[in-house]
């Protein structure tokens, strides 16, 4: 792709998921859905161009999503795992040998990603997002089962792409 075609492309995804994270900002429901859809963003630039391309894309959309969003919690989650997920993924499916060590590494960049939210919230902002130890396990492996169906969600989106959207 040249370099004037990949750079009017991030400008028009880069619009779409500013969009996607204002208004996922002001509604009170469909968040996590509206994240989901502005982390494919990152992938299609991926796709089109390069993974460095797909970083600058996700460092310049996560800038703006902190000085545009009135929410800055949605933009500190797309910060800390929605943006960048598409970079990640592409590089563990690429040079990985087989599919239980691509899972078993998305998994720690997952949790990696929770850890680094859950800090941030404790030690930052002071919250205590757990009450009970039951309670910490519980959400634990939902969100461990949420990724999972995130990431086959993930898959299905690129397949999607690359067969239908994708000009060969």
């Amino acid at each position: 792709m040249s370099r004037e075609r990949s750079l009017s492309l991030g400008g028009m995804l880069a619009a779409v998921n500013v969009i996607l994270l204002f208004i996922s900002a002001a509604m009170p429901t469909s968040r996590l859905f509206l994240l989901v859809l502005s982390s494919f963003s990152t992938s299609i630039m991926v796709i089109e161009a390069n993974a460095n391309v797909g970083a600058v894309f996700y460092i310049a959309t996560s800038l703006l999503s902190f000085i545009l969003i009135p929410n800055k919690l949605i933009a500190f989650y797309y910060a800390c795992f929605f943006g960048f997920y598409g970079i990640v993924k592409s590089y563990i499916e690429r040079f990985s040998l087989n599919r239980f060590l691509e899972y078993v590494l998305k998994l720690i960049v997952f949790n990696l990603s929770l850890s680094v939210i859950y800090f941030v919230f404790k030690f930052v902002f002071a919250v205590n997002i757990f009450i009970g130890s039951y309670l910490i396990v519980m959400v634990f492996v939902l969100l461990q089962i949420s990724f999972v169906i995130y990431d086959y969600t993930y898959t299905v989106f690129v397949s999607f792409y690359l067969k239908k959207i994708k000009r060969h």
